[in-house]
């Protein structure tokens, strides 16, 4: 139950996320800035399981996780891993280059159906589909993408209608993606992108911004109707060493 949808510009991207759960679950800890084997991302935490459901890092590259509820696995017997500890393991993902044979090495059984989304400083992106049973990557997909545990096909069919119909892919600035995260559509409900419902609702909205300077992540920690985005938490953008030996080749060449 989230929804999710960019905006490539020159230089980099804006990304908006809203997190759908459970009235049940713990309220999230505020993102901070993270740091793994000397990379440094920007994260949230989920607090009942510690994971988390969006990253980006000081590459450029930010990574989310959905829900694949059309295809959630039933299964009593088994002990799940949280999905929330997939996007901790790609957190320090540097470019595209890996996503792919990094998500195939996966123990996938361990986990329960899900879709994750890489997109690099550049707004190239894959999305990594894992149904229960069968594992696929598909390149480049377009924007928005959603979840709902309740008639995924007709919700999510419902919040591309409205993202058409605001001509979001036309769309230059930020305001309006954040108008789309916070609309009730005709009312408040399990079909509006900002989700209410009495067991379950949007619970947090997030908003990355990479330029050629910086990554900066903005945080509301509520339903985006009501709660403000907090101040940005802001890192340096930093380039792979794929990015740089690219760099340095354009600029030989351009002097030759």
């Amino acid at each position: 139950m989230c929804t999710m949808t960019w905006m490539v510009k020159d230089g980099g991207y804006e990304l908006f996320f809203n997190r759908d759960e459970r009235v049940s679950r713990s309220r999230a800890d505020l993102p901070t800035i993270q740091q793994v084997d000397d990379v440094q991302y920007l994260s949230p935490t989920d607090a009942d399981a510690g994971g988390t459901w969006i990253a980006a890092n000081q590459f450029g590259v930010t990574v989310c996780l959905l829900n694949h509820y059309e295809f959630e696995q039933i299964a009593t017997y088994k002990q799940w891993t949280s999905r929330g500890e997939i996007v901790r393991s790609f957190a320090t993902t540097e470019n595209l280059g890996g996503v792919e044979q990094k998500f195939m090495e996966l123990e996938l059984d361990d986990y329960r159906a899900f879709r994750m989304f890489v997109i690099d400083r550049t707004g190239n992106n894959r999305l990594c589909v894992w149904d229960g049973h069968q594992a696929r990557i598909e390149v480049d997909v377009a924007t928005p993408k959603s979840s709902s545990s309740i008639d995924a096909k007709y919700v999510k069919s419902l919040r591309k209608q409205l993202f058409d119909e605001l001509d979001l892919n036309n769309a230059k600035d930020s305001v309006q993606f954040i108008k789309y995260h916070s609309s009730h559509m005709q009312n408040k409900s399990t079909e509006s992108v900002c989700m209410h419902r009495d067991d379950a609702n949007t619970v947090s909205f997030s908003h990355v911004i990479v330029s050629a300077e910086s990554v900066e992540f903005a945080y509301a920690d509520g339903a985006p109707c009501r709660a403000s985005l907090g101040k940005p938490l802001r890192i340096p953008l930093q380039y792979s060493a794929d990015q740089n030996s690219l760099s340095s080749a354009i600029v030989m060449a351009a002097n030759s």
